[in-house]
């Protein structure tokens, strides 16, 4: 085994004796191992009966003062009020924060008990803010909206916007607190419905 020296500090270089291959360990610029970033997840706890304006957000999330935050994936659920009728979200990062309205906060919980509290805020809109400024459509998901009080009744939809599930892809990166990605009913609804609305995204310096 040979050990190689910085000329620049005492950091030190191992290289394997059989293998030859120098020996590495990849890290975040905060100090955790690669591919190992602080981790949180938030839910809608009770149903939520979904502000419905047309192209304002009921959910979002808004990036960090101290910390570059990546959401990777969104999971919504649901089903209307009253009326069967095709409905669409659509996912749309922004580049300022939307204000006012009535929400919200799902708590924040970290997947590992380890890792420090999370910075990024996640709302939750049962009427409607004041949109930011639309940076553009991510993803959008069309589907059939059945009701509370239909024969179909029970059946609901289950949607998945995945971001960043290539290993060399970012997921959706909010940088500071002017920068957002929220949810939007972009045509008119037949009906109010009830949702849960749940999200993971990670967190670094």
């Amino acid at each position: 085994m040979a050990i190689i020296k910085s000329g620049a500090g005492s950091d030190l270089l191992t290289v394997d004796a059989t293998s030859k291959a120098a020996r590495v360990t990849l890290y975040n610029p905060d100090g955790t191992y690669y591919g190992e970033k602080p981790t949180y997840r938030a839910s809608t706890i009770i149903p939520l009966v979904a502000a419905v304006t047309v192209n304002v957000p009921f959910f979002n999330i808004i990036g960090s003062a101290s910390k570059v935050v990546r959401v990777k994936r969104i999971r919504v659920s649901g089903m209307s009020l009253t009326a069967v009728g095709y409905f669409t979200i659509n996912a749309e990062k922004l580049s300022t924060a939307s204000t006012g309205g009535t929400s919200t906060t799902p708590p924040a919980v970290p997947m590992d008990s380890a890792d420090a509290a999370a910075t990024a805020v996640v709302r939750a809109y049962t009427a409607a803010p004041t949109k930011g400024a639309l940076v553009g459509t991510i993803a959008s998901w069309r589907a059939l909206w059945q009701a509370t009080t239909a024969a179909a009744a029970g059946q609901t939809w289950d949607h998945h916007f995945n971001f960043g599930d290539m290993p060399e892809t970012k997921g959706v990166t909010l940088r500071g607190v002017t920068q957002e990605l929220a949810l939007t009913f972009p045509v008119v609804l037949a009906s109010a419905g009830t949702l849960a609305v749940d999200i993971e995204w990670t967190e670094e310096s």
